[in-house]
């Protein structure tokens, strides 16, 4: 009887993995086929035998490798990296609103890229002026946060939270001064900010995947360290676990990672708050299981969401941080109201 209720207890879960990866073959096959020019399945599978150079003149072969093949793939690296960090954020935190921006990724990186459209960085660095200004804009603003809440080598995870949030603020206030003093940029700028993949290219999935996947492993390697601090961290330290250390590797791992899609895709929000908190109540709370799934889950929901944002209105194209945003802050809100109503 124990083992049918094991599973019993265990089996929605796994059809949930089952369902989220053929989930995933429908996503990337509906990324690639549907947009301003639809792309029959067959072509789609030509290209992929054809290969990147030999496309023989054919412009939905040219279309799938030179813009719609980066741009799946980016969203799926940019989904799975924050379902991955979201979850360890929100591990690491014992808070399910916790998310990767918590540190102030997504400012940072925000500011590095608005000084290179008001400064004119394009005209130095090229293509690469943005992702590079807001990779260093990122980074800082996590060592800032970091450095704000460490103290004698102890890092307070309640000053941290607090620390990116003023952190944040701050930089938020920075970006609203320029955007007053450069309002012929405003624009550009608030379209950055949205987040969007328009810009995804392989040269971008080239520099965002190393960091995509070593970032993820060692969050992996964290996850029976997380599963000690869902008890409290004196509880974690008594069972062996390094908290300082540990606490270091997912702070700075995350961050990285994050940093490096954002750098690309400009911030887009709600993904590693939600995707993390659903598959919990789904698959249960063991990061070893949450974490890939997680990251499963959240390429898909990029994938989708991206599809939607270039289809929704067409021939326009929508942020994709905007559909992120109209679909996850309900469930926000409704997360909010559940957690006081449970605190009461």
């Amino acid at each position: 009887m124990k083992g049918n209720r094991s599973w019993f207890r265990t089996r929605p879960g796994s059809l949930f993995v089952v369902f989220s990866g053929g989930l995933f073959i429908i996503s990337v096959l509906l990324g690639l086929s549907l947009g301003s020019v639809p792309i029959p399945l067959k072509d789609i599978i030509e290209a992929l035998l054809a290969g990147p150079v030999t496309h023989d003149g054919n412009t939905g072969h040219i279309i799938l490798w030179s813009l719609r093949f980066p741009r799946v793939i980016m969203a799926f690296i940019e989904g799975a990296t924050l379902g991955v960090a979201g979850s360890a954020m929100q591990g690491l935190f014992r808070n399910p609103m916790a998310d990767p921006y918590v540190l102030g990724v997504s400012s940072g990186a925000s500011l590095g890229a608005v000084l290179g459209i008001v400064f004119g960085a394009g005209r130095a660095l090229g293509l690469w002026a943005l992702p590079v200004l807001a990779f260093a804009g990122a980074f800082a603003s996590t060592g800032i946060v970091y450095a704000l809440s460490t103290k004698n080598g102890r890092t307070d995870t309640w000053t941290l939270l607090l620390s990116g949030i003023a952190v944040s603020s701050l930089v938020s206030s920075l970006i609203a001064f320029l955007m007053v003093f450069f309002r012929q940029r405003v624009e550009e700028i608030v379209f950055w900010t949205m987040g969007g993949l328009s810009r995804a290219s392989w040269k971008a999935v080239a520099s965002a995947l190393p960091y995509a996947v070593i970032g993820a492993v060692v969050l992996w390697f964290q996850s029976k360290a997380l599963n000690a601090f869902s008890f409290g961290e004196e509880a974690a330290f008594h069972m062996g676990v390094s908290v300082e250390a540990v606490k270091r590797r997912i702070l700075w791992a995350s961050s990285l990672t994050t940093a490096s899609c954002v750098a690309f895709t400009g911030p887009i929000g709600f993904v590693g708050l939600i995707v993390p908190h659903v598959v919990r109540l789904l698959i249960g709370p063991d990061h070893r299981r949450l974490m890939p799934v997680s990251a499963l889950v959240g390429g898909n929901a990029l994938v989708l969401a991206d599809l939607l944002a270039r289809t929704i209105v067409p021939p326009l194209e929508i942020p994709v941080g905007v559909i992120t945003s109209l679909f996850g802050a309900p469930f926000f809100l409704y997360l909010l109201v559940k957690v006081r109503k449970r605190g009461m």
